[in-house]
């Protein structure tokens, strides 16, 4: 009796893992080349993900994808491209349990900020306050990114904010070199 759970544990051991879902496909809607990229891989990035959007310093679509993806939120891309009234550039729609979360990605930090500048700030409310009976827009900003997320539940709100406020990914050179 005592071997059954043993031989269960060997035989699950074993088994090759299952081949991950293409979620570098699912962001840049291109197929994702097999290439080992021990770097990337070292830095917490799926091979797929880090070889179609490279570690650079400031936010993508695809970065912030495979953060949540990596957060266990299970993000989805929407199809649509939105926009937001006084934001120049077009956003993305992630759809993230059954909240939506518009990325708009800037070229730069001061761009993002003079934008977000010209927000009204009464209908937005900061990742880290307590929602209000009215608003349901979470703003979320970090290097060249608006998120804003419309979710009424404070526990999503937490855990999309706590992934992009840790910030983008650093290129490979920024890293700190692990000791041993």
């Amino acid at each position: 009796m005592r071997l059954a759970p043993l031989a269960m544990l060997l035989v699950a051991c074993g088994r090759e893992a299952s081949p991950k879902s293409d979620s570098a496909s699912a962001v840049t809607g291109q197929p994702a080349a097999a290439v080992s990229l021990p770097d990337s891989v070292a830095r917490g990035a799926s091979p797929e993900v880090a070889e179609a959007c490279p570690a650079t310093g400031a936010w993508a679509p695809c970065h912030v994808f495979d953060r949540l993806d990596r957060a266990g939120l299970a993000p989805r891309r929407d199809t649509i491209l939105v926009t937001e009234l006084l934001l120049t550039p077009k956003g993305t729609q992630l759809v993230v349990g059954n909240a939506t979360l518009q990325l708009y990605v800037y070229p730069d930090v001061r761009t993002r900020e003079r934008e977000q500048g010209k927000l009204d700030r009464t209908k937005y409310v900061s990742f880290d306050a307590p929602l209000m009976v009215g608003a349901v827009h979470t703003l979320i900003s970090n290097t060249n990114l608006i998120a804003i997320l419309q979710s009424r539940n404070d526990h999503l709100r937490e855990r999309v904010s706590d992934a992009i406020t840790a910030g983008p990914p650093q290129p490979p050179s920024a890293q700190p070199k692990p000791t041993p």
